[in-house]
């Protein structure tokens, strides 16, 4: 009489002999995981945009830039009269040469840097590393 792993064994070998199973490889894999990022990052339902919508986004934007360009010219007409009759006589305060070359380097030095952060702060890795960090 055969023990029970024998006949575990022997079924598993049946079993196996039976069921046919396809190898996995990389498109696998990959399929997987871009379903992973699918379900993370869900994107909203895409329909076809018609051409009217899209005509609208421009007659949007065309119309904001106009009314911003009209309120700035509005507020600077009335700033304008208001301060006319201001009397503004204030003098600005006397630097010596050592000083304003000392002003000078240290505000150039700042603005260097503000630029160079502002000029990597869209490169792929600080994307990156902003989204680690966030």
């Amino acid at each position: 009489m055969k023990r029970n792993t024998e006949i575990e064994a022997a079924l598993e070998r049946s079993l196996r002999a039976q069921v046919k199973v396809p190898r996995l490889d990389r498109r696998f894999d990959a399929k997987v995981w871009a379903r992973i990022e699918a379900e993370a990052h869900p994107v909203a339902a895409r329909v076809p945009v018609s051409r009217a919508v899209v005509k609208a986004g421009r007659w949007l934007n065309v119309v904001n830039i106009a009314s911003l360009a009209s309120a700035a010219i509005f507020v600077s007409f009335f700033c304008a009269r208001m301060l006319a009759d201001a009397d503004i006589s204030m003098t600005l305060p006397e630097f010596s040469p050592a000083m304003s070359a000392e002003l000078i380097t240290r505000l150039s030095l700042g603005l260097a840097g503000a630029a160079v952060v502002f000029g990597f702060w869209n490169t792929p890795w600080i994307r990156r590393l902003r989204d680690e960090l966030v």
